[in-house]
C-alpha cells in the first residue's frame, strides 16, 4: 500500500504522470498508453507476464488528471491484490460494471477502495462525501496538505455528488493525452 501511496503523491507535480511511468518501471512495471477504443467503456488493465513484470494500460478515455490518476491506481490495486499465475489479466470495463445492478464485484470493489485509499486517507473520506461540496479553496488546500494534485480529490467529490460540473476547473481537463507523446501519435496514424 505505501508503493500506491508514493504513486499518488507524483500526481503533486506538474509531470507527474510521466514521474509514475519512470517510478514503475524501476518496479518492473510498464506503464503504457494506448488509444481508447471507440464504442467501448475501458479505461484501464493490468497484466502479469510470465516472467514476473507487469503491464499497466491506460486508454485517457477521459483526458482528465483525475480520471489518470484514479484509474492508474485502480490498476495497480489489481496487481497488488488480484493479478496471480490462476488470474493475469483484468481488463476494467466501466459498462459491463454499471450493468452489474446490484454493485457487487467484490474484486473491483476492492480495487476502488485500495485506490481510493491511496489517494485520500480515509479519514478525510466523510468530509468530502458529505453533503455539502467544498469549496475550490478548501480542496486546494486539503491536495496542499496531502501533498497530490487537487484533481484526484475534485474527482471524488463529483463522483460522490453525481454531479461532473462542480469543481471543473480543477480536474484537470486536457492535461493527461498531451503528457504522452505517443498517445498523440497513435491517434493520428488510428485516424
Amino acid at each position: 500500500m505505501s508503493a500506491l501511496k508514493d504513486v499518488a503523491r507524483l500526481s503533486y507535480f506538474k509531470d507527474g504522470p510521466l514521474l509514475a511511468r519512470e517510478y514503475l518501471a524501476k518496479q518492473g512495471i510498464h506503464l503504457i498508453v494506448v488509444r481508447h477504443l471507440t464504442k467501448t467503456y475501458l479505461d484501464g488493465s493490468a497484466m502479469l507476464l510470465s516472467e514476473g513484470n507487469a503491464i499497466i494500460a491506460l486508454t485517457l478515455r477521459y483526458d482528465r488528471l483525475d480520471n489518470f490518476w484514479f484509474t492508474l491506481l485502480h490498476e495497480l490495486a489489481h496487481l497488488a491484490r488480484h493479478l496471480s499465475e490462476e488470474c493475469r489479466l483484468i481488463v476494467d470495463d466501466l459498462d459491463l460494471r454499471i450493468q452489474n445492478k446490484d454493485g457487487q464485484d467484490d474484486t473491483e470493489n476492492e480495487a476502488d477502495d485500495i485506490a481510493s485509499a491511496a489517494l485520500i486517507p480515509k479519514r478525510y473520506w466523510p468530509v468530502l462525501d458529505a453533503g455539502n461540496v467544498p469549496k475550490a479553496a478548501d480542496v486546494v488546500s486539503l491536495a496542499t496538505k496531502l501533498k497530490i494534485h487537487p484533481a484526484p480529490i475534485a474527482g471524488r467529490i463529483r463522483f460522490q455528488h453525481n454531479n461532473y460540473r462542480i469543481l471543473s476547473k480543477l480536474v484537470g481537463n486536457g492535461q493527461a493525452r498531451n503528457l504522452f507523446p505517443e498517445y498523440a501519435q497513435e491517434t493520428a496514424t488510428w485516424t
